[in-house]
């Protein structure tokens, strides 16, 4: 408890000696201004702020100079030198701590940053995939070749299908750049197949493949073959000679 027969600027004077702190320093150490401790050590309670800030001083005051800075405050009070402007006097809130904005202006915020980058990204996320074959270069592709190769680039699809003309799905790999590609057996005649792209979250992009198998020196049974608007023939033999008129093939139409 502070002593009773010594005012309290005295004291405060003895504690300052005792230390051995100047005022500047002990300023810097307790954050009070010089002005209000020289207001201390001359008792002049007058040019000392309201009973919140007094408090606070005479606090951090006796934390340094290690006296009871409450016992202080209690004696003070009794003698009515402090300045009180009312039980409802307190410290200003955002004079010592930095206020924080509500959370939920966090949470809008957050909200509107979620919504300006879906705007931008929907297109990518939500949106079809690119699908391109390169080969064949027709569509529909005649070959004399059992075996043929589809290929091509993808974009923005996170699986690639195939459905064979047997019904059969297979996975196609995507290689790095969006390029695929995917080797196929046929059947004489026509053979269809089916490529797929797909979006985890978006759409789904088909491309319809439609190669015909027509071996040569086949002795079938003439036939004809509709690509458009052009026909693709077969002729069989004539009578009364051996070998069989050659096989016709649209202008135009590769073959393997």
């Amino acid at each position: 408890m502070p002593p009773n027969d010594l005012p309290f600027e005295q004291f405060f004077a003895e504690k300052i000696k005792e230390r051995g702190v100047s005022l500047k320093k002990l300023a810097e150490m307790t954050g009070i201004s010089p002005s209000h401790i020289e207001s201390l050590l001359r008792g002049d309670y007058e040019n000392m702020p309201s009973a919140p800030y007094f408090h606070g001083y005479l606090t951090h005051l006796g934390a340094v100079l290690d006296f009871d800075g409450e016992g202080w405050w209690e004696k003070l009070k009794k003698e009515g030198v402090i300045k009180n402007s009312g039980e409802l006097d307190t410290m200003p809130r955002n004079r010592f701590i930095k206020q924080s904005p509500p959370k939920y202006l966090w949470a809008i915020g957050a909200g509107i940053l979620v919504l300006i980058y879906l705007a931008f990204q929907a297109p990518r996320i939500f949106g079809k995939p690119t699908l391109v074959v390169t080969v064949p270069d027709a569509n529909p592709y005649v070959t004399a070749s059992s075996t043929a190769t589809l290929a091509g680039t993808v974009s923005g699809a996170d699986s690639l299908y195939l459905v064979g003309a047997d019904g059969e799905q297979e996975q196609i790999i995507i290689a790095a750049g969006g390029s695929w590609q995917k080797s196929v057996l046929l059947g004489i005649g026509s053979n269809s197949f089916e490529i797929s792209a797909q979006k985890f979250l978006g759409g789904k992009t088909t491309v319809t493949e439609q190669i015909f198998y027509q071996p040569t020196g086949s002795g079938a049974a003439s036939s004809s073959i509709t690509t458009g608007s052009s026909t693709t023939s077969t002729a069989p033999g004539t009578a009364g000679n051996s070998t069989p008129a050659a096989a016709s093939t649209p202008a135009g139409t590769p073959i393997h």
